[in-house]
């Protein structure tokens, strides 16, 4: 059936749909490390709290 389908470039999907602007990854690429290593940090400390406690 001709004029079925539309004709053109196929729907660009995925990393060639196109990227966010720089700053926007970078915002949260820096957020990113930040939690983890809030993350890190909050771990140790527990860690530290509980044997500190049982002296």
């Amino acid at each position: 059936m001709p004029g079925a389908f539309p004709v053109g470039p196929a729907p660009r999907v995925g990393r060639a749909a196109g990227r966010y602007p720089l700053p926007v990854e970078i915002f949260f690429t820096s957020l990113l490390v930040l939690v983890g290593l809030l993350t890190t940090w909050f771990a140790g400390y527990v860690v530290y709290r509980l044997y500190a406690d049982q002296r």
